[in-house]
């Protein structure tokens, strides 16, 4: 649950979280006060306390969101009761929270927990905004999330890439649909590695892991993974429910063995991966899931009870 603070200028810090909360980006000085991302829902008390941490008693006066996914905007509702900021969310974003229902932010279909907040206005790709002494301009970054967006602040060097590029990878791109000639997700996602090459940033603030600096590496892995998803639907859904699965024990922090197969059955977006792509039972499906995350060390069995490895 503990933080790592990295300070890329002084006017620009990174709070790198664990995988179920997105990394925050605290920017501070003579310009207003920007916070990137707000974490996840059910750990905003956790968020608070790093950003106190880090404004020693000074204002927030905005928050930004890369995209509307839980991870990235669950503190939305604690961070603006807290410190009275605006929110302003990509303009593309607005249909997944107004209205407000179950539904907002994929939350019934995947099983994560966001509250319902208020914003105040949109961002868009080419509009711009003054932080931490710096230019930032947004970019658009579709694939993981078809509506996200890109920070860059090109005096500096610095791109906070959100789900779009991790150091190793990027966040889970929904899988081509049977039938169709490409997935538009993979596509967009292709489209966004692009973009980011064109910008040459010097150091990148990836929405989960540590900032990094070896773009052309990065964006190797990412293209890889990618053309081996589009290659194979069938292995991308894999991937996805995967992803999702660890994630939901992330928030969890256990499951009994037992109650694997009950869960996935109850949950909608792994009942879609079953009747879309993967065929056969939600028991066989369970079984090669557990198999594989359990081989890569990311879950571990314990008294009956999965428990992920990754710190939440």
């Amino acid at each position: 649950m503990s933080a790592i603070y990295h300070q890329l200028s002084p006017g620009v810090r990174v709070i790198e979280r664990g995988w179920l909360n997105c990394n925050q980006v605290l920017m501070t000085g003579e310009a207003p006060s920007v916070l990137i991302d707000s974490g996840y829902g059910r750990h905003a008390e956790a968020t608070l306390g790093y950003l106190d941490t880090c404004l020693m008693g000074a204002s927030l006066h905005r928050l930004i969101n890369t995209h509307c996914h839980s991870d990235h905007m669950g503190g939305n509702r604690a961070v603006r009761a807290r410190y009275h900021c605006r929110v302003t969310i990509p303009v593309g974003e607005v249909r997944h929270v107004v209205p407000w229902t179950e539904q907002s932010c994929w939350s019934a279909q995947m099983d994560q927990y966001a509250e319902e907040f208020r914003f105040d206005d949109t961002i868009a790709a080419g509009d711009r905004f003054q932080a931490g002494g710096l230019e930032w301009q947004a970019h658009a970054a579709p694939g993981h999330d078809m509506d996200a967006l890109m920070f860059h602040a090109p005096q500096a060097g610095i791109l906070i890439t959100g789900d779009a590029l991790w150091q190793r990878g990027l966040g889970f791109v929904w899988p081509q649909q049977p039938g169709t000639a490409r997935s538009e997700f993979i596509a967009a996602a292709f489209a966004a590695l692009d973009a980011i090459e064109a910008l040459k940033p010097a150091v990148l603030v990836p929405g989960h892991g540590a900032p990094f600096t070896d773009l052309a590496r990065s964006l190797a892995d990412a293209r890889g993974k990618l053309a081996a998803f589009e290659r194979d639907p069938v292995k991308n859904a894999r991937h996805a429910a995967r992803s999702l699965f660890v994630f939901a024990l992330l928030d969890k922090g256990a499951m009994p063995l037992d109650r694997v197969v009950p869960y996935l059955d109850s949950v909608p977006v792994y009942r879609e991966f079953c009747r879309d792509f993967l065929g056969g039972s939600t028991s066989e499906f369970a079984a090669e899931m557990l198999q594989a995350l359990t081989a890569s060390g990311a879950l571990v069995v314990e008294g009956g009870m999965l428990r992920p490895t990754m710190r939440a």
